[in-house]
């Protein structure tokens, strides 16, 4: 996070990330586990998106220098959160593809 970073800023991150889980919840159908998981793993960072909202609106009543460390700390975790969902993601979808390329290849 920038050192210019403000509260302003981070609300509207917040609220572009609201946006795009939003988007992927609306994309995962009940499937099998795999999408279970990444149900669950979306509720996990609408939580925490809420929880860093909430530290956010006290912050605007303190000093920003005083809370900025812990809100920081808080974005890199939600943030480090995602990028492993992502990766996760991304290994399930190869494994599948690569087992229907497999089933594919063996029936021709």
């Amino acid at each position: 996070m920038d050192t210019e970073f403000t509260t302003a800023e981070l609300q509207r991150r917040l609220k572009a990330l609201d946006r795009h889980l939003a988007a992927a919840a609306d994309k995962i159908l009940d499937g099998g586990p795999s999408m279970a998981e990444q149900q669950r793993q979306i509720e996990i960072l609408r939580l925490k998106s809420s929880l860093l909202r909430q530290r956010l609106q006290v912050a605007d009543a303190d000093s920003w220098d005083q809370v900025k460390t812990g809100l920081q700390a808080d974005w890199n975790a939600l943030a480090e959160n995602l990028e492993r969902w992502m990766k996760t993601i991304d290994r399930d979808f190869r494994a599948n593809w690569s087992r229907e390329e497999r089933r594919s290849s063996s029936r021709s």
